[in-house]
């Protein structure tokens, strides 16, 4: 089990608010760590199943690094707004829903959930209509990664 949300009255706890959330944001940030070095690096992605799913090219630091360590930690963020405070400095904020997943990552080798992941990654993207079947020259051509989420949190700051 992963460290408690410290403000209870924002956290998120309902797997469907999480993953509504995880629809609505745009981009996320997936953490890895090899060597003892972090790396984070921004990513477009798509959500089939559960998973949370990547896709990169076939060769770079992303790779190498989950190829020694295949745990990571995806977070993304809607709705951000900035509270103002006129009157105190320490009385500025950010209204914000956010959503971490921690999980091992896999390189996706079978070409159905391939093309599939990709769909879902475009349909994130271009909209729910739509459509398109991947070749294999095409899922050959990108390297698609599926996070397996292990644990799952979300905190949310509303407006008041």
């Amino acid at each position: 089990m992963g460290h408690p949300v410290r403000r209870k009255d924002r956290e998120i706890t309902d797997r469907d608010e999480i993953y509504e959330i995880l629809d609505r944001a745009f981009i996320g940030h997936l953490a890895l760590c090899s060597g003892g070095e972090p790396y984070v690096v921004p990513l477009c992605f798509g959500v089939m199943n559960g998973a949370v799913y990547f896709h990169c090219a076939r060769e770079g630091r992303k790779l190498d690094m989950i190829a020694e360590n295949p745990r990571g930690c995806f977070q993304v963020q809607c709705d951000e707004d900035l509270v103002r405070s006129p009157q105190r400095a320490c009385g500025w904020g950010m209204l914000y829903k956010s959503v971490m997943i921690s999980g091992p990552i896999t390189l996706v080798e079978d070409e159905e959930e391939k093309g599939a992941a990709l769909l879902a990654i475009m349909k994130k993207y271009a909209g729910g209509d739509f459509s398109h079947e991947f070749s294999s020259a095409e899922c050959a051509s990108v390297t698609v990664l599926r996070l397996d989420p292990r644990e799952r949190s979300g905190k949310a700051r509303r407006p008041a």
